[in-house]
């Protein structure tokens, strides 16, 4: 079976594409809005009504698990593993039905199939429904980081926002790390959980309750949502310093002879507020006064193609650790998660403390941002040569052929790998290594019979799982024929968890300049532009950053596939990836991309000392006293008094 043609896979491209698209589209379309006019509503509100779009998206992911079933395939896993003893010789082909029951040799398995069109079309509707329950996800993403940012520093002291945006931070990226054990122990679970078929969970024919972790936390964020219906537009602690930085300039006023009084101040605040309410044309100034800010510019280019390099990686990162180093679907959500969390925890505190308390310079977090960025490229490159050796497949894999021992079984294209007897080789499928056998009544099958493989021993009795009297092997078909057992041999690799520190560690370093990263974007712009900084921000990367990136990283992967999924004439999933092709993909192509992105550090180093990270310029301001300047109305609105904020 050869490597899959541009046209036969376009389909099931274009399926995936689709499905995911509606996140991306529904931030390009209204980030920028929701980041500009939601800034000036009741901010905790619109929050609370994100966190229930993000809830209507689990729920309405999960719609087609109930509407569609389980699924054809699963179904036929089922019936075909939970049976007893199979004896499938030439003269009893009315034992395999419809292509349900394991496939052996003389089995005559035949695949029935519908018509391809009907096929297609069976996809349409859960396709819709995937579409529409990632749009409600990408609303709940415009609205959390553009208004969701600028009321957490809008409702803390300037010098101690590090500090808070890092807890934030921290919380934000438990979420992906939750969801990936949540994700980990839902697919460690057969996807009926009715049902338990005699498959390990390493078998790539095992499919997990996929849809179970939707419910759990579409339940969760409707109860954490409606707790952001209860918050003020302002926290009193914000209030309170609006007052004191009202009072603290009417006396200085009146120290220096005039007598305006606290009246005045507190209307020409009102005032500002007043004449700065959203409007189309306010829009356009503002988007001008973006697009000619170089340091913002810098961090938008450095964002969309470090989004580029680290979406397309994470999104096949699980597939990676598979196929790399045997790992099931479970397990690979499981160690992702562990060491996102393990890392993030302990960059990110380290990197919000050293700014809340140690206060380094704008050019010195920003070259230490770069140095990062650098850090991280050095990082994918040295992953590249960690891994596991190429797993070779005895069957019609990569332009071989199949076995003469099994010339004449009649196997057909179906991937069901099969470890030999001795612990090393792996057969296509059982057919191919001539089995006439399956014991379907123990975990995993058992096949014998089997005329590739040469009977040096009898079979240990701790490969089944029930006791040996009810697992006894049928006798031979002929002298010297050998047996095996469902799914990959063990694999002697143990470069895994090398290959785990040396992530930890990147990540951990990357996580401390994360903290510093979003204060030099957030003090790059206005306090009135940043809502819309942030929701145009997430309109950049959502077009050009993740919408492309798993396009462009999925095609590239793709061209490692030995073997792809066939089902009546549609291709679908890649069954088995060229290791070491693999490997030096999924870390070359973020290397060059990261390396890409040093050049918006370089712009952002450049321009960064201009910049006022921690409110200290504020003190050494002089207020215009002439009446109705508008510097002085600027001035009292956008610049807070941290010393009266001082949490001691």
């Amino acid at each position: 079976m050869g490597p899959l043609t541009g046209g036969e896979h376009r389909y099931h491209t274009v399926r995936t594409g689709t499905m995911l698209a509606g996140n991306d589209i529904s931030q390009v379309i209204l980030a920028i809005l929701l980041g500009y006019y939601g800034n000036y509503g009741h901010r905790p509100q619109w929050l609370g009504f994100g966190m229930l779009c993000a809830a209507a998206s689990c729920f309405t992911a999960a719609i087609p698990h109930f509407v569609y079933g389980p699924g054809q395939d699963a179904i036929d896993i089922v019936e075909s593993t939970s049976g007893g003893l199979k004896s499938l010789l030439s003269n009893a082909t009315n034992a395999m039905t419809k292509g349900k029951e394991v496939e052996v040799c003389f089995s005559d398995a035949k695949e029935s199939c519908e018509d391809e069109d009907s096929i297609l079309g069976s996809y349409t509707g859960p396709v819709i429904l995937f579409f529409v329950s990632q749009f409600f996800v990408g609303i709940a993403i415009s609205l959390f980081y553009s208004i969701g940012i600028t009321y957490l520093d809008d409702n803390v002291s300037k010098k101690t926002y590090p500090i808070y945006y890092s807890l934030a931070l921290l919380l934000r990226i438990l979420g992906p790390v939750l969801g990936f054990l949540i994700g980990g122990k839902c697919l460690s679970m057969w996807i009926d959980p009715s049902e338990s078929p005699n498959l390990t969970r390493k078998d790539p024919r095992w499919l997990g309750a996929w849809w179970l972790g939707y419910l759990f936390i579409g339940c969760c964020l409707v109860l954490v949502g409606s707790l952001f219906f209860l918050f003020p537009r302002k926290l009193p602690s914000t209030l309170t310093r609006v007052a004191k930085r009202v009072v603290r300039q009417a006396n200085k006023d009146e120290k220096e002879g005039s007598k305006r009084g606290v009246e005045y101040f507190a209307s020409l605040a009102k005032t500002k507020k007043q004449h700065d309410k959203p409007s189309l044309p306010n829009l356009m100034k503002a988007l001008k006064r973006l697009f000619t800010n170089k340091v913002w510019m810098g961090y938008v280019f450095n964002t969309i193609f470090a989004v580029l390099a680290f979406s397309g990686y994470w999104n096949f990162k699980p597939k990676y650790l598979e196929n790399q180093f045997r790992k099931s679907a479970a397990e690979a959500s499981y160690y992702t998660g562990m060491a996102s969390f393990t890392s993030v925890v302990l960059g990110t505190g380290l990197g919000g403390a050293v700014l809340r308390w140690i206060r380094p310079r704008p050019r010195f977090v920003a070259g230490y941002v770069l140095f990062v960025t650098l850090f991280q490229a050095a990082g994918f490159i040295s992953l590249m040569f960690i891994g596991c050796s190429r797993l070779d497949v005895v069957g019609p894999v990569d332009g071989s052929g199949r076995p003469d021992c099994s010339a004449d079984c009649g196997c057909s294209d179906k991937f069901a790998p099969m470890c030999s007897q001795d612990q090393t080789t792996v057969f296509y499928s059982a057919c191919y290594a001539g089995c006439t056998h399956a014991n379907t009544s123990v975990s995993p099958i058992v096949f014998s019979g089997c005329k590739c493989i040469s009977n040096t021993s009898t079979p240990p009795s701790d490969i089944f799982t029930t006791p040996p009297a009810s697992t006894t092997l049928p006798p031979e078909t002929g002298d010297g024929f050998g047996y095996g057992t469902s799914g990959y041999c063990p694999e002697p690799c143990d470069t895994f968890f090398y290959y785990l520190i040396i992530q930890i560690i990147i990540k951990t370093v990357s996580s401390t300049s994360r903290a510093g990263s979003s204060l030099l974007h957030i003090r790059s712009v206005a306090d009135e532009d940043k809502g819309l900084a942030l929701g145009a921000l997430t309109v950049f990367i959502s077009f050009f950053g993740f919408i492309p990136a798993p396009i462009i990283m999925g095609a590239i992967i793709d061209s490692s596939c030995l073997l792809w999924e066939k089902s009546c004439g549609i291709f679908g999933n890649c069954w088995l990836y060229d290791s070491d092709k693999f490997r030096i993909i999924i870390h070359l192509v973020p290397a060059a991309l990261t390396l890409v992105s040093v050049i918006g550090d370089i712009v952002v180093f450049c321009y960064s000392h201009q910049l006022d990270l921690y409110g200290e310029q504020e003190e050494d301001i002089e207020m215009d006293t002439a009446e109705g300047k508008t510097e002085e109305s600027k001035l009292l609105s956008t610049h807070e008094d941290e010393d009266s904020d001082d949490p001691k």
